[in-house]
């Protein structure tokens, strides 16, 4: 753990992550997420005031630019600081700053596109112990440990035991507990289709979300940084297990879904060719600059740590929603994409997604985006449920296609099983 890293606020994070991902699905209209009505109000409510509507007026020329990646930092600037306003200062005073914020949007230029380091390299994965999964006798269960930006990180790999090469699928999780055990038996049963899966957990999160009756207690060292280490998390999982005896050379591919989601398609577009295709479901954060907008103008909150966020300069806040937006850097993805999103509700996910398409199609690049009928947020973890089986589906069609497995021989000419080495 980094020194000064707060146990008690981690946790605190995780939680505010989680819960995040447990309410997400209200529904919103995709016209009306200002979360305000210039509406008469009931008696018993306050009357709104002429700095509420010049705030209003100001979010209403907002939203539009910062949607679409602007460079908006001295109206962003101008809202900050009438917000943090002294109570002596008059109501005048006030709309006179938000004005005057107000009157640069429409000159603002478009920011740089993200300036990302270098993708992690040299990583090794270290061999700590094995599990045991019921029914899976055939298949290899091991908890790994590597080293990520100078921080211990845990995961799981999981593998056939024959002797063979198999192509390499990364997954990513959800929320910010870790590795959800009920996840294994579904990864096991990809893995034994023909491939070595690499789930890492993610910076500031233990190694398993639930427990598992030999979970020992990995605790992955960092902090949750919403999108941004946690790529680096990914890459170098990656980096480790291209090197592993089981794993066949070549491209690899990716399985994520929510927070996951989004880290996996970031992942895609830092690791470029290397990648052979992603499925991602019901990915969070694809268009950062508009979360940032709807707890700017009070509308849903599905980003429970951006007051965390703001608190950093404001010349630090826009870079850092571009370096963690999809959405405005499509144009590095070079894969085929496959797009699951819940049918079953509506709101800033759907929304966002929509603003990814518009850019996929932009820059003309191979996608495929299905609404899952009846589909909630989660719905890729319900595993027997009509959703869930419908995606499935798709997403072996989708693979077959794009990273072909390694499938086993007929049983009379398999070879014996063999565990393979990892680094000890």
């Amino acid at each position: 753990m980094r020194p000064g890293t707060s146990v008690w606020r981690r946790s605190l994070t995780r939680l505010a992550v989680v819960t995040l991902f447990t309410v997400t699905t209200v529904a919103q209209d995709n016209d009306d997420f200002m979360g305000t009505v210039d509406a008469a109000p009931w008696p018993w409510e306050t009357r709104k005031d002429e700095v509420w509507h010049a705030q209003q007026a100001f979010l209403t020329d907002l939203r539009e630019p910062m949607r679409n990646g602007m460079n908006v930092q001295t109206a962003l600037e101008a809202w900050f600081k009438a917000e943090a306003a002294n109570p002596t200062m008059t109501k005048e005073e006030k709309i006179a700053i938000l004005e005057a914020g107000q009157a640069t949007i429409a000159a603002a230029e478009a920011l740089p596109q993200a300036d990302w380091p270098d993708n992690p390299s040299g990583v090794e994965l270290k061999f700590l112990e094995s599990l045991s999964l019921r029914d899976y006798e055939d298949i290899a269960c091991r908890i790994v440990e590597f080293e990520a930006d100078e921080l211990t990180q845990y995961g799981v790999v999981l593998y056939p035991k024959r002797d063979d090469k198999f192509p390499l699928i990364l997954y990513l999780h959800g929320a910010a507990y870790g590795v959800p055990t009920h996840s294994l038996p579904w990864l096991a049963e990809l893995s034994r289709t023909g491939y070595v899966i690499a789930a890492p957990a993610l910076r500031g999160e233990n190694l398993f979300a639930s427990w598992y009756t030999k979970k020992p207690e990995y605790v992955c060292e960092g902090e949750i940084e919403n999108l941004k280490g946690e790529v680096n998390d990914a890459l170098a999982m990656v980096d480790g297990a291209c090197k592993l005896p089981q794993v066949k050379p070549g491209k690899f591919g990716i399985i994520g879904h929510s927070f996951g989601a989004g880290v996996g398609l970031l992942t895609l577009a830092r690791a470029g060719d290397q990648v052979a295709c992603m499925v991602s479901y019901d990915a969070w954060f694809t268009n950062p600059f508009r979360y940032y907008f709807d707890r700017l103008s009070n509308g849903y909150n599905n980003w429970l740590s951006w007051e965390e966020y703001i608190d950093l300069p404001i010349e630090e806040q826009l870079p850092g929603l571009m370096e963690r937006s999809i959405v405005h850097n499509a144009g590095d993805i070079q894969a085929a994409l496959l797009l699951f999103i819940g049918g079953g509700y509506s709101g800033i996910f759907h929304d966002t997604h929509e603003h990814l398409i518009e850019q996929l199609k932009k820059f003309k690049k191979n996608y495929t985006y299905e609404i899952v009928p009846d589909g909630g947020h989660n719905f890729v973890l319900y595993y027997g449920s009509r959703p869930a089986l419908y995606a499935y589906e798709i997403q072996t069609t989708w693979l077959d296609k794009y990273l072909p497995p390694a499938r086993a021989p007929a049983a009379a000419e398999q070879d014996a099983p063999a565990e393979g080495a990892l680094q000890e």
